[in-house]
């Protein structure tokens, strides 16, 4: 996406007809927005294309919607031809003037903007950059989803990119496991998280699609999250009630689900039939691939200076400067310059992998429930995972391997079985230490912290009445860092959530439409965590 692209609106999904003409009379290149309700994505399977041309439109415009929600901002980037197609609720649509920094040209009859609503000072965001993206050198700490998402979206709008990784290799740490699932464990209320995860799972199945098209090191097989419990059940339940998102996800019986996994199954579950399983490092390393990004293994940061006009970035051995600082540096992040002061879980997690055999190869799909296991992949299925919240342990255990067994038999207990031959030796643990142990991170409400850093001890200075009265009016403009921002505390969900934080991060850096409502902004500023700390009165005595 470049700057100042026109935006074209409708209220309402255009007929097929309109479309065309539309495209006829605009082929440059553009945002396209379509306001959708809340019962009903569009659809044009009915469609008959006359020409090559029809055709090949139809087939972006169906793989486009694929994945849309009608409860959340729905952004496909290049959907088709000179084309960014945007899917916003009409529940939204009112705020569209968030998204975008130039004129909206209606299409149809407009909607309204709503008024404005001035938020808290610590939510306001610093001054937007107008300088040209290619005059721009972002400089990103952390290798992992998260940061090689966020050196992709800055690189493709035009920015020079450095990337700074402390570990030997790419997607070493949090986003090392040798597969993992992308589907959105949504609840079935419009919560911030759901409205994350539906926009987040959307956006990445897309840049699959357009980087890994050969689907070699991932499979859109379809994730089946099981009816483990009574709570799962019941949130399964309400979730296949809403049948406007029946082409994301819908109910299946133990029976029906058996026929997709092609194993036997015995609880019913919600069937996320484009879900997929992948291989993150390739991912990261696909990203990483554009030639504005350079990238630096073993090159931990120890220190990061703004000199009024260029950060500088130093590790053991060099120095690099660059006009924008960007944190992705998940669990690190307690030990790293400047965000080290955030308060952050961490999270130990240990997944595990074992040979596949005739029968477990006959698993067609993810199964996930209070673990989760994948079909196999280079003849190994990856499997588990632990969850130890304020473990800074990061290596491998065999207590966790057995763990992950065990759950796995919970799980599926066909599967378990027929791994049973190969774990019945004694030194079968010990084998298995093959298997990924990491750290995790996350913040206390389980949402990421994506967007500008505030300076922390500033805030808590000019923010301390807030640990007397949470509802005191401080108008005071928060003291930002200059052209810092973060983008970590994924937890788990990272390869639904990272992406699309990072498509926004670079937006705001570079002046280009912002991905996230409002909202969501608000819902995951990094300032949030200072401004919680304060109002329970755990910093009192760093803001005097």
């Amino acid at each position: 996406m470049t700057q100042n692209l026109p935006v074209y609106a409708w209220n309402a999904p255009p007929t097929w007809s309109q479309l065309l003409q539309f495209e006829q009379r605009n082929p440059h290149e553009k945002h396209v927005v379509w306001c959708v309700l809340p019962d009903s994505v569009p659809h044009y399977e009915s469609t008959s294309p006359q020409n090559e041309y029809e055709s090949s439109l139809h087939l972006a415009i169906q793989n486009a919607l694929s994945c849309a929600t009608t409860q959340a901002v729905h952004c496909v980037p290049n959907a088709w031809q000179n084309t960014h197609l945007w899917l916003i609720p009409q529940s939204q649509a009112s705020s569209l003037h968030a998204h975008f920094s130039v004129p909206i040209q209606w299409q149809t009859e407009a909607i309204a903007p709503a008024p404005e609503v001035s938020p808290k000072a610590w939510q306001t965001p610093p001054a937007a950059d107008c300088r040209d993206p290619s005059s721009l050198h972002i400089l990103i700490i952390g290798a992992g989803i998260a940061g090689a998402a966020t050196a992709y979206e800055c690189a493709i709008r035009g920015a020079k990119v450095t990337v700074l990784e402390a570990q030997s290799q790419v997607a070493q740490a949090g986003s090392g496991n040798r597969q993992g699932l992308l589907y959105a464990k949504i609840s079935p209320h419009a919560t911030e998280q759901t409205e994350l995860l539906l926009s987040g799972y959307g956006y990445t199945r897309h840049l699959l699609r357009r980087l890994l098209p050969e689907q070699t090191t991932w499979q859109a097989c379809g994730v089946l999250h099981l009816n483990h419990n009574a709570k799962e059940a019941e949130r399964n339940r309400k979730l296949a009630q809403q049948t406007q998102h029946a082409h994301l996800y819908r109910a299946v019986s133990a029976q029906l689900a058996s026929e997709l996994a092609g194993i036997c199954i015995e609880q019913d579950g919600l069937f996320w039939q484009q879900g997929a399983w992948l291989n993150p490092a390739s991912l990261v390393q696909k990203l990483l691939s554009h030639p504005n990004i350079t990238l630096h293994t073993n090159q931990r940061l120890i220190q990061a200076d703004y000199d009024g006009a260029m950060w500088h970035v130093r590790s053991k051995t060099h120095t690099w400067q660059g006009s924008h600082l960007v944190f992705c540096t998940g669990a690190s992040s307690l030990h790293t310059p400047i965000v080290q002061t955030l308060p952050l879980q961490i999270i130990r997690g240990q997944t595990s992998l074992v040979a596949a055999n005739k029968s477990s190869l006959q698993l067609k799909i993810a199964l996930s429930g209070a673990s989760y296991i994948s079909p196999a992949w280079q003849g190994e299925h990856c499997f588990g995972a632990t969850f130890a919240p304020n473990c800074a342990d990061d290596t491998w255990q065999s207590a966790d391997e057995q763990h992950n067994r065990n759950e796995l038999a919970q799980l599926n207990n066909t599967l378990y079985q027929s791994f049973s031959t190969l774990w019945n030796e004694p030194s079968s643990l010990h084998e298995s230490s093959r298997g990924h142990a990491a750290l995790r991170c996350d913040c206390h409400d389980h949402l990421p912290a994506v967007g500008a850093l505030g300076d922390t001890d500033a805030m808590r200075r000019v923010y301390a009445q807030y640990a007397l009265d949470k509802n005191y009016r401080i108008n005071t403009p928060c003291p930002y860092l200059p052209n810092a921002y973060i983008n970590t505390a994924h937890g788990s969900r990272g390869l639904a959530t990272a992406p699309l934080c990072a498509a926004d991060i670079a937006a705001q850096i570079m002046n280009t439409p912002r991905l996230l409502s409002l909202r969501l902004r608000h819902a995951l500023n990094p300032n949030r965590l200072i401004i919680k700390e304060l109002v329970h009165g755990k910093v009192g005595a760093k803001s005097q």
